[in-house]
């Protein structure tokens, strides 16, 4: 069944890398389980545009992140101080171009370190690399988008690349939606200034332990990974022109915790149970001048 839900969130991400705007925000994810344990994420980043024409954007930006995992000790068969707490920080690049014919082009790359930072220093395990091309095509008749492509990110706790396809559709001023495989999204704006948007996404972290973790009495080396597949429901409040807060609450029905080594073999699972899911935070975002389409 996991392998099922595996092969089902693969193709979710695709709405993260489209819906992305230029932006300042931080946000909070929680994750409560009441088995194993409670799962806090806390963010803040900023994605500044420094090229910012008809034909072309240029964004700088980065991530700070603190997860912190509250473990319930008697589910745990080993001592969890050196996997309670993880930090990260990161630098981004991304490029957006406005190419013949309807057609948009989009490149990210991103240097992330992600660690426990058991130890004081960094070293090369700690480092990890993101990247993702896409294709945008849009009929202008339809009033729609497919985009294609590829990404690769441990923000959703996963080790491989992962395909992007999308299809999006404006039916009128006030619905919109986007389907992937099984990706979905509508987003109704009742008001010139409120939205609330059914969605189904993936989340989760991963983070490198720093140094060698003892688990049932052998050390280990390796990553902790977590990732969630989510359905749910949102709110979305504009305000002041350019400020944005959401408000998106939902239950998890994939949700996988692992210590991994970096053969990308199984040391622990954590065997944790489907949970609620409560995802706040807001944000200011920068025009777009581009003529890259959007109809999300």
């Amino acid at each position: 069944m996991k392998k099922l839900w595996m092969l089902l969130v693969i193709v979710v991400t695709n709405w993260s890398y489209s819906q992305e705007t230029d932006d300042i925000y931080i946000n909070s994810e929680l994750l409560p389980d009441s088995e194993i344990g409670s799962l806090l994420k806390l963010e803040a980043g900023a994605a500044i545009p420094i090229v910012n024409t008809i034909k072309e954007k240029v964004t700088i930006g980065g991530k700070i992140q603190n997860t912190s995992i509250e473990y319930v000790d008697k589910n745990v068969p080993f001592e969890t101080d050196q996997i309670e707490n993880f930090n990260s920080f990161s630098l981004k690049f991304t490029y957006q171009r406005s190419l013949n014919d309807n057609w948009g082009l989009n490149v990210m790359g991103e240097s992330q370190v992600a660690s426990n930072f058991d130890r004081s220093e960094i070293n090369g395990e700690d480092v990890f690399f993101n990247a993702m091309i896409s294709l945008d095509k849009y009929n202008e008749e339809q009033n729609s988008i497919w985009t294609f492509g590829a990404a690769y990110d441990i923000k959703y706790g996963l080790y491989f690349p992962i395909p992007i396809i999308a299809y999006t559709k404006r039916i009128n001023e006030a619905l919109a939606y986007k389907i992937g495989l099984p990706d979905s999204r509508v987003k109704w704006s009742f008001t010139e200034n409120h939205d609330l948007e059914g969605f189904a996404t993936l989340t989760g972290f991963t983070g490198n332990l720093n140094d060698e973790i003892e688990v049932y009495k052998e050390d280990y080396t390796g990553v902790l990974r977590q990732t969630s597949f989510v359905l749910g429901l949102g709110y979305e409040l504009s305000f002041m022109q350019k400020f944005k807060a959401t408000l998106r609450g939902g239950h998890t029905v994939y949700n996988r915790m692992q210590l991994q080594d970096y053969d990308n073999d199984e040391i622990y699972d954590f065997d944790m149970a489907n949970s609620f899911y409560v995802n706040v935070g807001v944000k200011y975002t920068f025009d777009n001048k581009t003529k890259t389409k959007s109809v999300y």
